[in-house]
């Protein structure tokens, strides 16, 4: 596999060309179809994952059966780091939400990679860090937000983690399914679909194919209301 390949990953943007070349050399690639499931919550977790080309999301299954949707992620993301950390089994279920390539390393590696790049390490730790604030972001929503609230943070974290700004002041996005989206924010598939219809009547958002657009003025007053 080509040490160039890896020089597109943030986590990797501090090696030269022989520490790339030995993460290569441990380094799989694997491809996935759409709803294919990357590993299970609770299997034994021994490999780690970063995402070359498309997107997955990770989900966990409620005492109730419904799919709560933790987070997406997409290219340059990496998952299924804590199970190697820590030895404990996974602690949520990823599915390909499109086909996705993968680059996966073996735990054996992935821990010898981390013990001779600290600036890895680094980066891993910050990005935990960061995975954490999230999650207790979230947990403030849903405790203190309505549900336009919860969809005005999701749609600002989606464009400011998944956004692309236009020159004409939108910042394009993939756009999820209304079902994802109330997977993610606890409420049903009809709301988000009432909420969103009355954002794009307000001209806040406009939708076009698999991409969502939303207009600078949307993101300042969602950052307002926030």
């Amino acid at each position: 596999m080509l040490p160039t390949l890896f020089r597109s990953f943030t986590l990797f943007a501090e090696l030269d060309d022989r520490e790339l070349a030995s993460i290569a050399s441990v380094a799989k690639s694997r491809h996935y179809a759409k709803d294919d499931v990357i590993f299970h919550a609770d299997e034994v977790g021994d490999v780690f994952c970063l995402i070359s080309d498309g997107h997955v999301k990770v989900t966990m299954i409620s005492p109730e059966g419904k799919e709560i949707i933790l987070s997406m992620m997409g290219p340059g993301d990496f998952f299924g780091e804590m199970a190697l950390l820590d030895d404990e089994p996974r602690s949520a279920t990823v599915i390909a939400t499109e086909p996705l390539d993968v680059m996966t390393i073996w735990r054996s590696d992935f821990l010898q990679i981390l013990s001779d790049n600290f600036s890895i390490t680094r980066k891993v730790l910050a990005e935990l860090s960061k995975r954490l604030r999230a999650a207790s972001n979230r947990i403030e929503s849903l405790a203190t937000m309505d549900v336009y609230g919860r969809l005005a943070r999701f749609l600002l974290d989606l464009a400011r983690d998944h956004g692309t700004t236009l020159e004409n002041g939108y910042v394009a996005v993939t756009r999820p399914t209304h079902q994802s989206i109330a997977n993610t924010i606890g409420t049903s598939r009809e709301t988000v679909s009432r909420l969103i219809h009355g954002l794009i009547k307000q001209n806040l958002l406009m939708t076009e194919g698999k991409t969502l657009y939303l207009r600078k003025s949307a993101i300042d007053q969602f950052k307002a209301e926030g």
